[in-house]
């Protein structure tokens, strides 16, 4: 838009110099200092971006003094003062371009004085040339002004494409980190429904192998006691279906999404009953809300410290304690069962599901304590971080 501006100021001072001129012996200089004019405007905008003329301070000077002696000189050679000194507008429009604000308001300021300096010899007489040098010195600044604005323009438009690449940049990197975590996610809950497998099903499974050889040992031999083998493996299996809809309920409890924490644990605490007839108290304080991983991962360890409850602690009876009050939500899952020594038996077979329980806290940023002795009960405490003020 600019360069389309300028080369149209520059074709009328071309077109009428050669009507006014038709037939006078200055017409040839005259094209001829236009024409070294328009070159040297040629080749600085056509591409002022890599012009020689932008990257070399010198370079830019000498155009511009170059461009403005041309047009001083056609003013001398003519008595059309009036139009020639339209050859200095494009000549502001470089000077804010090559110098930026304030070097370029004080280049303005020189052509306007070389500009009125020369008005002021016009054929016409002074009064003339410094009226019409007040007028051009003032379109001199009004174009001034123009380009400013245009380079703060090009400069924001700049910064905002710059800008732009960089969170496009970034937003591919956190793509990219977002898709490892997803797929870290993946690996982590497959790699926790696997020990969960081999610490519970896995064991029941190789239980039900034993009976189920015993009895086809002793059908013919001793039937009663092969009967016996059967009724055990029965309740095996009927133990090892309630472990996998356990796991399953811990992949994807059907309430926790849509009602939310407390109502997925009164569910829990009915399906423990149903199944292990286990008699689990649920109490809930606060109206809080939690994050969908903080519920999930709240979740699975309830689902996980009944499991314990029911297979270890010989007691029939439990309770879970939900606080959502702020800056204090934590959950606990207590029994008054057998109870053990968490230092001793810590690494025990029976006693692995309490580093899972430990490392779904950590995965949601909760602190794991388990309180327990034996004879005197075990108490599971899951306790939000708080940030230190």
């Amino acid at each position: 838009m600019r360069a389309a501006g300028v080369f149209l100021i520059f074709g009328a001072v071309v077109m009428r110099g050669a009507v006014i001129l038709a037939g006078d012996a200055r017409l040839g200089a005259a094209l001829g200092l236009l024409a070294a004019y328009g070159l040297l405007l040629l080749v600085e905008m056509k591409n002022p971006r890599s012009s020689a003329l932008i990257r070399v301070p010198f370079a830019r000077l000498a155009y511009i003094l170059l461009q403005s002696a041309l047009a001083i000189v056609l003013l001398i050679l003519t008595s059309y003062e009036d139009f020639f000194a339209m050859l200095f507008i494009p000549l502001n429009l470089s000077a804010v371009t090559f110098f930026g604000r304030r070097w370029g308001l004080a280049g303005i300021a020189l052509l306007s004085l070389a500009l009125n300096a020369t008005l002021l010899f016009s054929d016409v007489g002074p009064l003339f040339g410094l009226v019409m040098g007040v007028l051009y010195s003032g379109i001199c600044f009004l174009f001034g002004g123009y380009a400013l604005q245009v380079l703060k323009a090009e400069a924001a438009h700049e910064q905002n494409r710059h800008t732009f690449d960089v969170l496009q940049a970034a937003h591919r990197q956190l793509q990219g980190y977002a898709d490892q975590m997803s797929s870290l996610a993946v690996e982590q809950e497959r790699n926790r429904l696997a020990r969960d497998l081999h610490d519970s099903v896995t064991q029941t499974v190789f239980s039900m192998n034993l009976a189920a050889q015993s009895a086809r040992l002793l059908v013919d031999k001793d039937p009663h006691r092969a009967r016996g083998q059967l009724i055990r493996l029965e309740e095996l299996a009927a133990h090892a279906q309630g472990e996998i809809q356990s796991l399953v309920s811990q992949l994807k409890p059907p309430s926790l999404a849509e009602e939310g924490l407390p109502a997925a644990l009164r569910r829990l605490a009915d399906e423990r009953q149903a199944r292990d007839g286990l008699q689990v108290a649920l109490e809930v304080a606060g109206e809080g809300t939690l994050t969908e991983a903080a519920a999930a991962g709240l979740y699975a360890i309830a689902c996980e410290a009944l499991t314990n409850v029911a297979k270890h602690s010989r007691g029939r009876e439990a309770a879970i304690r939900l606080n959502l009050e702020a800056g204090r939500a934590c959950l606990e899952i207590e029994d008054r069962g057998a109870g053990f020594d968490p230092g001793a038996n810590s690494q025990q077979r029976g006693h692995l599901g309490l580093a899972g329980m430990a490392e779904r806290a950590g995965e949601i940023g909760w602190r794991f304590t388990v309180e327990s002795r034996p004879g005197a009960g075990t108490r599971v405490r899951v306790t939000e971080n708080r940030e230190e003020g």
